[in-house]
This record gives structure tokens, sequence and C-alpha cells, in this order.
């Protein structure tokens, strides 16, 4: 999700240090500053590869930050979530940074959403009670979020619609499609909540 967060987190004004696993996001984001900084040559940004398990030593050299934001990406690590929480924790300013995410959040029992679990290569998904005890063992305070509605899942809508548009004949296409119908329809029956989190480092 670097790209998309770090182009709003530029054009805002800020200073900006993007972090994701994937080579190549990161070389589409130096693709966009690069043609950014014709037009906007003091820009302030650079990006790097790494995880949010262990963030890279030369963004931590570069703490604290007054936000953190992660998009869809977090619930992946559920089951390593002390580990996030931790690492996003220790680059915060305390008191005063903000951690913004996109997350899905369990409404009802793990045997009342397997399927989700299979579909995302997940092996546990929190309630919302759980991701809450999580943040305040990370030194980390709910301060306010959204709950949106399963129209508003814009990330899955817009996935499916493309993979079963570019590559319908392709044999993985269904599979991919079949995953984010599988999101939708879960946050439209209430078993998945699909919201967004804010949270200030205490």
């Amino acid at each position: 999700a670097v790209v998309s967060t770090q182009s709003t987190g530029i054009k805002t004004g800020a200073s900006v240090v993007g972090v994701d696993i994937a080579d190549g996001h990161i070389e589409m984001a130096n693709e966009f500053l690069a043609k950014y900084r014709v037009q906007h040559p003091d820009v302030q940004a650079e990006f790097h590869a790494g995880s949010y398990f262990e963030i890279p030593a030369a963004v931590k050299a570069l703490a604290p930050f007054t936000h953190v934001i992660m998009q869809t990406s977090m619930f992946y690590a559920h089951h390593r979530i002390d580990d996030v929480l931790d690492q996003v924790s220790s680059v915060l300013v305390s008191g005063l940074g903000l951690l913004v995410t996109t997350d899905f959040l369990r409404k009802e029992p793990h045997s009342e959403v397997s399927d989700f679990l299979k579909m995302n290569s997940m092996s546990t998904v929190l309630s919302e009670e759980e991701m809450g005890a999580a943040l305040k063992r990370n030194g980390l305070e709910y301060t306010g979020g959204e709950v949106l509605d399963y129209h508003c899942v814009k990330c899955n809508i817009a996935k499916r619609e493309k993979v079963e548009t570019i590559a319908p004949q392709q044999p993985e296409s269904e599979k991919f499609a079949a995953k984010f119908r599988t999101r939708e329809e879960f946050v439209r029956d209430g078993k998945i909540s699909f919201q967004i989190v804010m949270t200030r480092k205490t």
C-alpha cells in the first residue's frame, strides 16, 4: 500500500517515509516520486523495502513520526499482532503519534469465519476486544474510527473487478475473485467488521 498512502502524504506537504515488503512497490513509489519532483523539487520522501515485523534500521533512524498509516495489511498479521504493534509504537511520538489503519475484525466465533480465514490465508482474526487489549499492551490508545458498510470495502471490490476484467480466462483469476467476494460477503453478513481504526501513542 506504499504507493497510495505515500502519494496522499506527499500531496499534503508532509515528509514521507514509506515501507513495503515488495521491492516492486518500492520501485513504483520511486517512479511516482521522480515524476512528482519535476514540479515539486522540494518534496521530502524516501522509500525502503522492509516488514512491519521488523522496521528497517534506516527508517527507525528517522523516527519518531507523527503518523503511521497502514492500508489493508495488518489483518494478515493478527497471529503476531504484538510484534507489529510494538514496532509501530516504537517509532511514534509519545503522546501525539497516531496509527491509522484499515482492518478486518471478528464479530463471531472463529468457527463461524473459517472460510474467511481460509480464503485470506489467515490463521486467526482478532475480535474488537482482542485488538483493543493488544493496542493497550503496546502503549497505544484507541481514539476513534469508523465501521464501514460492506459497500465500502473498496479495495476488495476494485481488485475483484480488475481480476475478473483483465484475466477472466486465467485459472488463478477465479481464485482471487473468490477471495474478494468472500471478504465482501462476511462484512455484509455482519460476521466480520471492516474498520478504519485510529490510535494514539500514550
